[in-house]
């Protein structure tokens, strides 16, 4: 009837909460055309709702740098000053939306409580990583407390610093003996002491928690392209000239963007041909008592390739349906795993990643054949599937910042007091190549080009460069043009792809490219005396469901042999070199017991 009142309204089921935090200077709301990031299509590729009902419900935050004003977008871009703010908003977005099922009993299958997502690129990623580890380390407070959230965020954000003096605990125990008739609370853990700082915190959550003013709270999945940030922000070398401060801002906050168990799944692409010092990646490590499932993959391009925002987006459309095919749990599905849970994971439009690549080809029709060609003249400059431009992102004036190239499988890991522990890599990543890397190797992809939309002094510095390749190959009488050799001088060095070809030292002109039955894999060959505790064995990462979508609009011949190549008849656990490094590797587990060589 009208006006009436209804009681008792019974909820319909959980809700996924999505967080996705866009890179620096990208932002999709604010009307100019330029190419959107993965971040923003991934937030455009999520349905409403899932095939069961559930409502997926997006939250897009804008990338830091993208204040109105010119003093904000160049502050906020070439510092990061606005990281916390981001978080901040983030966090407050699930703290007002999150449901949980008070009574476990009527929810054993988890079909009330919701589900989280977080989805970053570059300092997006970081501020992603951040925001999950806030919620795992004090939890998520429940909306009506919401009041206290600043003075909490200060307080975590500066625990171990000696300077820094908690400010929770005193207002909070003063307005609940004053208002509430209570008593005052305090944790005994010193907040100042850096080397006890997790064992701070941790008192810290259990006390939030024991008073209800947060809840605890999973995240199904982290996905991220290409974190930068494990030093803190990173700075522009131009802004940091003028400004005179330090290459990363927050070098000492205290910012967890590790895993625990709250995580359930997290997934990460990496750039391999991106060389900035500054933007060198944060790799994640597994610690060895969690179970978060970690899956990272190294894919050919420079940190905007993976991420998107170049506007040759041929490899971004690679990783746009590799972090498609993680998020919504494609290689659980496609296993009829029981473990799969619409509840858990996204479901994303099946046509969406179709019509990206549409529009990529009217982008390269247009942009890599002359303005009078004929209409089949221009189709033929579509390029073939792994074969998109990779642009140089060593240009002004990131340059002035130095190069660092950068090594899969053997990154070291990142500390507060040293920056890098050099004794050790990382352990435990679970890092992969993908098979379009093989791919643009095997045929004679591009190496770096000129960026279309850079500026008139970048176009002649990177022209001045490539002239001077060009003309050193050409006095040696080798080919002038470039080719993607990661494995010279580059990322993949001392790491040969064993693919069951005899040859890959010549660009694959005339390789016998039948497939072998060999799953492709990496092999670390070098001298490396670290790698005799490590990984010497990189897998190719299978395809999924809607890379396999992708794949296929570039035709059968294409398609036909990566599918046969990448998922073999013969197992990797066979090769011989798998079994000399006792590593052994299956679809769905990766063992990490490693004999030395």
């Amino acid at each position: 009837m009208p006006g009436q009142i209804i009681h008792d309204v019974k909820r319909t089921g959980a809700k996924k909460l999505i967080v996705c935090c866009d890179g620096t200077w990208m932002d999709s709301d604010n009307g100019n055309n330029r190419t959107p990031s993965n971040v923003t299509r991934l937030a455009r590729a999520i349905k409403p709702e899932d095939e069961h009902d559930h409502p997926q419900i997006v939250y897009y935050q804008a990338g830091i740098g993208t204040g109105l004003g010119l003093f904000a977008q160049v502050a906020g871009g070439g510092t990061g000053l606005g990281f916390s703010e981001n978080v901040r908003e983030a966090y407050a977005f699930l703290a007002n939306n999150y449901y949980k099922a008070e009574d476990s009993a009527l929810d054993r299958n988890g079909d009330e409580t919701d589900s989280i997502f977080l989805i970053g690129f570059s300092r997006g990623a970081y501020t992603a990583r951040s925001l999950g580890g806030l919620v795992g380390q004090l939890g998520l407070l429940r909306k009506e407390n919401m009041q206290w959230f600043y003075d909490i965020f200060e307080d975590w954000q500066n625990a171990g610093n000696p300077d820094y003096k908690p400010r929770f605990w005193t207002n909070w125990s003063r307005w609940n003996v004053d208002v509430q008739g209570g008593k005052p609370h305090s944790i005994s853990s010193n907040p100042n002491d850096i080397a006890h700082v997790n064992d701070y915190l941790e008192d810290y959550r259990k006390k939030l928690l024991a008073l209800q003013l947060t809840q605890e709270a999973d995240i199904s999945a982290i996905g991220v392209f290409d974190t930068v940030g494990a030093l803190g922000v990173p700075v522009s070398p131009f802004v940091k000239k003028i400004f005179k401060l330090p290459a990363f801002l927050h070098k000492y906050m205290w910012v967890d963007t590790a895993l625990d168990n709250h995580v359930k799944n997290a997934f990460q692409a990496l750039a391999l041909d991106e060389h900035r010092a500054p933007f060198y990646p944060s790799v994640w490590e597994r610690p060895d008592r969690c179970q978060t499932n970690l899956k990272q993959v190294w894919f050919a391009g420079a940190h905007s390739s993976i991420g998107g925002a170049y506007p040759d987006i041929g490899q971004a459309n690679i990783t746009l349906a590799w972090m498609m095919d993680q998020l919504s749990g494609d290689e659980l599905k496609r296993a009829n795993n029981h473990k799969w849970h619409p509840k858990h994971w996204l479901h994303f439009d099946p046509n969406f990643i179709r019509d990206q690549k549409k529009l990529n080809d009217d982008w390269q029709k247009r942009h890599y054949a002359p303005a009078n060609a004929s209409k089949e003249a221009k189709v033929k400059k579509i390029r073939n599937w792994a074969m998109g431009a990779i642009y140089n992102s060593l240009t002004f004036p990131h340059v002035l910042a130095g190069s660092r190239t950068r090594r899969p499988g053997r990154t070291h890991p990142v500390t507060i007091f040293d920056y890098e522990t050099q004794d050790r890599l990382l352990w435990n990543t679970n890092e992969r190549i993908h098979s379009s890397v093989r791919i643009r190797i095997n045929h004679s992809g591009n190496e770096f080009e000129s960026n279309p939309r850079d500026c008139i002094p970048r176009k002649i510095g990177d022209f001045l460069v490539q002239g001077g390749f060009k003309l050193f190959h050409m006095l040696l009488g080798r080919t002038a043009k470039p080719y993607y050799h990661p494995q010279t001088h580059g990322p993949l060095t001392d790491w040969t792809l064993r693919d069951g070809f005899k040859y890959h030292d010549d660009y694959a002109f005339n390789t016998d490219e039948r497939p072998s039955g060999q799953v492709p894999f990496w092999e670390y060959v070098g001298k490396d005396p670290l790698m005799k505790r490590g990984n010497p064995i990189m897998k190719e990462d299978e395809l999924g469901t809607h890379e396999m979508m992708l794949l296929e609009e570039y035709g059968e011949t294409m398609a036909d042999y990566v599918i046969g190549s990448n998922s073999g008849k013969k197992s990797v656990d066979d090769h011989p070199h798998v079994k000399r490094h006792g590593v052994y590797i299956s679809s769905g587990k990766e063992s990490h017991e490693v004999r030395s060589l």
